[in-house]
């Protein structure tokens, strides 16, 4: 940053010397003026093109590290607990871990996203749509875990989601398969759905 103020003070000089001496200028000394001017804002383009690509690096890595560490949470919980995870991070928003608890193998049509910035960016347009009527809140109340069998189980889920008018009580199945060092969402199904809606107290 130094740099480009020392570059740009140059410049500012430069145009109040021409002000004062510019009746007493050559021709080729105004060449040599204007070649002069050009160098140095080339100069003062080149870094700010360097400390941008400095900065989107440094914003990329903060990023990856933070992609890194929600994956490695992932890794110490078990089937049941990354189910809760995935419920309660519609919950926080934290649709990064959200994408993290689903395995490469699932399904496109309910992913509809190739990489974490896309899925986070469709989550959160949803998030935004569903709270425009109102906020919805998922809860798990009740949960029990099939036998695994090698990298494969299955957990059952009994769901709450609230919303403005109603509720709905799900039965869910997630599939789970253990990939890169932990239990992952392979798929999960609605079993059944039951609504119930609310009751408006009068005054």
């Amino acid at each position: 940053m130094d740099n480009i103020l020392f570059e740009e003070e140059q410049i500012s000089l430069l145009g109040k010397m021409l002000y004062y001496s510019a009746n007493h200028l050559t021709q080729r000394e105004r060449e040599i003026y204007d070649q002069l001017v050009e160098h140095l804002l080339r100069k003062v383009n080149q870094i700010r093109k360097m400390e941008k690509r400095t900065t989107m690096a440094d914003d990329s890595s903060i990023t990856d590290a933070q992609h890194q560490a929600k994956k490695n949470a992932i890794r110490n919980l078990g089937p049941e607990e990354v189910c809760r995870c995935f419920v309660d991070a519609w919950n926080k928003q934290d649709f990064e871990t959200e994408y993290f608890c689903l395995a490469r193998c699932f399904p496109v049509h309910k992913r509809k996203a190739d990489n974490v910035h896309e899925y986070v960016l469709q989550r959160m347009k949803k998030y935004q749509d569903r709270h425009s009527v109102g906020p919805l809140y998922k809860q798990i109340a009740e949960i029990t875990s099939a036998q695994t069998h090698g990298n494969k189980t299955s957990v059952y889920c009994f769901e709450n989601h609230k919303m403005p008018d109603k509720n709905l009580s799900l039965q869910r199945q997630y599939d789970l398969i253990f990939e890169d060092g932990a239990w992952r969402i392979a798929d999960f199904e609605t079993l059944k759905s039951h609504e119930t809606a609310k009751t408006v107290k009068k005054a």
